[in-house]
């Protein structure tokens, strides 16, 4: 009985926990909510009195100083430059004076005209205050700005509503702590009453990583903006000649096209003997079959022919005798 009453014990401990973290958290959001501001990026636990305070400490109004604003910016802009390679040479220097990156890019060669240009694009990571900043040293590199956005989106309640939740759940992990720590001391505590508070701080934990991890995000998509550049030759700023042309290139292309051909007349070749040909072999023979017999029947029908003339030849002649020596 008394481990029994042990286990209830336990449990309802555990269960008010739960209670008492969700409601201080809930109460935390809708604060900030109608305060519009937001919550320090405090990592510090809360002390026993505050969280069991129904979040009245945590849900205090922050002097103005603490707070601020956390904002996404994403920014898009279409450059027409004289050089892609040299611009993109220039956007990389530009880069490391402030500490961005190139997260992604794509170049590529594109036909242009009757030559072969450098075009693409590149995603590129700036500190958000060096956003405008750089965007203008854009301005300054490209020939033409085609187009140019910057899209800005508010995550302040989000990231509020995470730090409050991890606030909440790092206290009560806190209390699962120690009531572990008090559950093992005890003479009377059952495998199962120390495993059932164990279970419990395993699935907070795994809550606090997943919340870190999306307030890490979010720390870094809002310390970093996002900037998309597309990269385009600009027309006005080529050569009327192409520079690089080069006499021996064009004569070994003219050379490849000429042995390109004999070898395309030499595989044609080769298929009319080998297969063409046979083919019209096998075809000929019961065409040249049949002429032959046509051939025979017609010299057949002239011997006939022959015959019946000559017949009739002598007969004429005999009866031109007869009639001569008759009286």
């Amino acid at each position: 009985m008394q481990t029994n009453r042990t286990s209830i014990v336990v449990v309802f401990s555990i269960i008010a926990l739960i209670l008492t973290a969700c409601a201080a958290a809930q109460q935390n959001v809708a604060v900030m909510d109608n305060a519009g501001m937001s919550a320090p990026a405090s990592e510090a636990p809360v002390a026993d009195d505050a969280f069991y305070a129904e979040g009245e400490a945590s849900a205090a109004p922050l002097p103005a100083a603490q707070t601020a604003r956390k904002i996404i910016a994403r920014a898009e802009m279409d450059l027409a430059v004289s050089d892609t390679q040299t611009a993109v040479d220039t956007i990389e220097a530009k880069l490391a004076e402030v500490n961005g990156y190139v997260s992604d890019a794509n170049l590529y060669m594109s036909a242009y005209g009757s030559s072969e240009l450098l075009r693409g694009s590149m995603t590129v990571r700036v500190p958000a205050e060096e956003l405008e900043p750089f965007m203008d040293a854009m301005h300054d590199l490209a020939v033409d700005v085609r187009s140019e956005s910057v899209t800005r989106e508010d995550v302040t309640d989000q990231y509020s509503d995470t730090e409050a939740q991890l606030r909440n759940l790092r206290a009560a992990e806190e209390e699962l702590l120690a009531l572990l720590a008090e559950v093992r001391e005890r003479p009377d505590a059952t495998s199962e009453d120390i495993l059932a508070v164990y279970n419990n701080i395993t699935q907070i934990r795994a809550q606090i990583e997943q919340l870190q991890g999306r307030k890490n995000m979010l720390d870094n998509l809002v310390g970093l903006s996002t900037l998309t550049l597309e990269l385009t030759p600009d027309a006005l700023t080529q050569p009327v000649l192409d520079n690089a042309w080069r006499p021996m290139v064009v004569a070994r292309d003219a050379v490849r096209a000429l042995l390109n051909s004999l070898k395309g007349l030499g595989s044609a070749a080769i298929w009319f003997v080998l297969y063409a040909l046979p083919l019209l072999l096998l075809a000929a023979v019961p065409i040249i079959l049949l002429i032959w017999l046509l051939r025979k029947a017609l010299q057949w029908l002239d011997r006939r022919t022959e015959t019946r003339r000559g017949k009739a030849r002598n007969h004429s002649e005999e009866e031109a005798i007869g009639h001569d020596q008759s009286p």
